[in-house]
């Protein structure tokens, strides 16, 4: 859903100002324990700029630091193109000192000029004194992940609740994929932290959400991928999301390629199904639905709770050079910028004519 999700934030995305972030329920002034901390998190959010993300060595423990480049997990945790703290605008819901942290929670989101209001996530910080009364952050993995269990399996370090017993076979399964990808890439192992749970819900808590705009409806396969810390996150799939793992291995090649999500659906498939699941689907819908314009595809960014059509059709594009070059004409078509270039120079189609060749190459594909 990251097409639909991204169009999302660019309706709700703000600009922090230096201001003090507002606050739900007054803190009394002379709490000086509750007043340190907030300004501490005000300051953090406010360093949230266009393009700039803050020294996090200013707000995070040098064991964090060392250990992660990024170490707030909570940034890109909705999205991997918008940090979470410019999705909407904030408010302190409350302020609390909690076994040695205080704990602070606070809403993302805003009012239109209807009163309607969109809340985007509500978001869990703990922060602590340390031994030379400095402020920083706790990462709520810290002090909920204490609980989990780990287990290694090649180059994979899973964590999961205690409640999961570990199958070592579905991890021995993708291993194995991730050997036949790095042997067709000629890429090294990467060391991947993966972290999973029944469903993403849980796991959202874990990494310190209450909510993202992305929970709610019936639960499926997802996750998300961290490409600069080599972390997962998923729900649903247990110790075989593959989907992730295509990301953390190839996005950093292709950095600026509009097929990255359908490169990892290509392999790995979306939502628990495989690719062409989704393209039979696809076929389906927009059979029903001659409406749809797929000159104007960023405007078709949401199909139903189980098919993301930008992902299904970047897929089916992905899966076309394949079957036509190999792993050669993958890196061909991974290597442009734009899918305008893409489909022009490809398949020599122009913009007026996405609709028709689109709609025809998702129906030989999804026939059946």
């Amino acid at each position: 859903m990251i097409k639909f999700y991204t169009a999302l934030f660019a309706i709700f995305a703000f600009h922090c100002s230096s201001a003090q972030i507002p606050v739900n329920n007054p803190i009394d002034p002379a709490d000086t324990e509750l007043v340190n901390a907030v300004n501490f998190l005000s300051r953090y959010f406010n360093e949230f700029k266009p393009g700039h993300l803050p020294d996090f060595n200013e707000y995070w423990t040098a064991e964090d630091c060392k250990e992660y480049k990024r170490p707030d997990q909570l940034v890109f945790g909705i999205n991997t193109e918008a940090p979470t703290y410019r999705i909407g605008k904030p408010t302190i819901l409350y302020a609390k000192p909690e076994q040695g942290f205080v704990h602070i929670k606070t809403l993302f989101g805003r009012g239109d000029s209807t009163g309607k209001i969109s809340v985007m996530s509500i978001t869990n910080h703990y922060i602590q004194n340390d031994k030379n009364n400095a402020l920083h952050f706790v990462s709520p993995i810290r002090l909920a992940g204490k609980y989990w269990k780990t287990e290694k399996v090649d180059n994979i370090t899973y964590h999961y609740p205690p409640y999961h017993s570990f199958d070592k076979k579905k991890a021995k399964t993708l291993t194995v994929r991730i050997k036949e990808l790095e042997r067709e890439w000629n890429l090294a192992p990467i060391n991947i932290r993966y972290y999973f749970a029944d469903t993403k819900e849980e796991l959202e808590h874990f990494r310190g959400f209450d909510f993202t705009v992305a929970m709610g409806n019936r639960d499926k396969p997802s996750g998300i991928s961290d490409d600069m810390d080599n972390i997962i996150y998923c729900g649903g799939l247990g110790e075989n999301y593959f989907h992730e793992v295509v990301h953390i291995y190839l996005n950093k090649l292709y950095p600026h390629s509009p097929l990255k999500e359908g490169l990892a659906a290509f392999y790995g498939g979306s939502m628990g199904h495989e690719l062409i699941w989704h393209i039979k689907r696809l076929n389906l819908y927009l059979e029903q639905h001659q409406e749809i314009n797929l000159d104007k595809l960023d405007a078709f960014y949401y199909m139903d709770n189980n098919t993301n059509p930008y992902s299904a059709i970047t897929g089916m594009l992905c899966l076309d050079a394949y079957n036509k070059n190999g792993i050669t004409g993958l890196r061909r078509i991974m290597a442009y910028t734009s899918l305008d270039d893409i489909i022009s120079k490809e398949f020599g189609i122009g913009k007026g004519g996405w609709n028709a060749f689109l709609r025809k190459m998702i129906n030989e594909n999804g026939k059946g």
